[in-house]
């Protein structure tokens, strides 16, 4: 009996669609530093957008901050509760705390 190959199904294996992988991907993905250089890159990669986004809209990480202090300011001249005394000493060390994590993030952007 002569089968028709023409009409039989064929059901493709796994078999006919892996091939032995290329040998330097092989070594790099054993590779123990593979991972953190890969996250290295991405975070370059990552840091060069967000500054290209920036230089493009002609933002810095401080004109957004400068901006809702801004927009805050004038809000507080309107609102009557706003004029409400803080201790100095709780002033100052809200302002010592947002210049760090300010500062910090920064880090994280460079």
């Amino acid at each position: 009996m002569k089968q028709d190959f023409d009409k039989t199904i064929r059901i493709p294996v796994i078999t006919d669609l892996v091939r032995g992988g290329d040998p330097k991907i092989i070594a790099q993905s054993h590779n123990p530093n593979a991972k953190q250089q890969r996250r290295a890159t991405f975070e370059q990669r990552l840091k060069d957008r967000i500054a290209e986004l920036q230089s493009a809209t002609g933002q810095d990480e401080y004109a957004g901050l400068a901006r809702a202090h801004a927009i805050r300011s004038e809000s507080n001249k309107n609102n009557p509760l706003a004029n409400t005394q803080v201790d100095p000493s709780l002033e100052r060390h809200i302002d010592k705390a947002r210049d760090e994590l300010v500062r910090e993030l920064s880090n994280l952007l460079k």
